[in-house]
């Protein structure tokens, strides 16, 4: 399946995680994307409302149906 990664690069998930985010390219064969938004946290959707937005659809338009 086709996926798409953005996260925060303040969001603690992402500094305890950081290995498997790292392992994304080959533990998540269809990932197309990755995307860690620099002085963001957890709710990416929130605090960068048009910059998130603009990253899904892009992403969404590069889907074939």
């Amino acid at each position: 399946q086709p996926s798409l990664f953005i996260g925060g690069a303040l969001d603690a998930s992402t500094t305890w995680m950081s290995d498997a985010i790292d392992a994304y390219p080959t533990t998540l064969p269809g990932l197309s994307a990755s995307h860690l938004l620099d002085g963001c946290g957890h709710w990416i959707q929130q605090e960068r409302a048009d910059e998130v937005n603009r990253l899904l659809t892009d992403w969404l338009a590069t889907l074939q149906g």
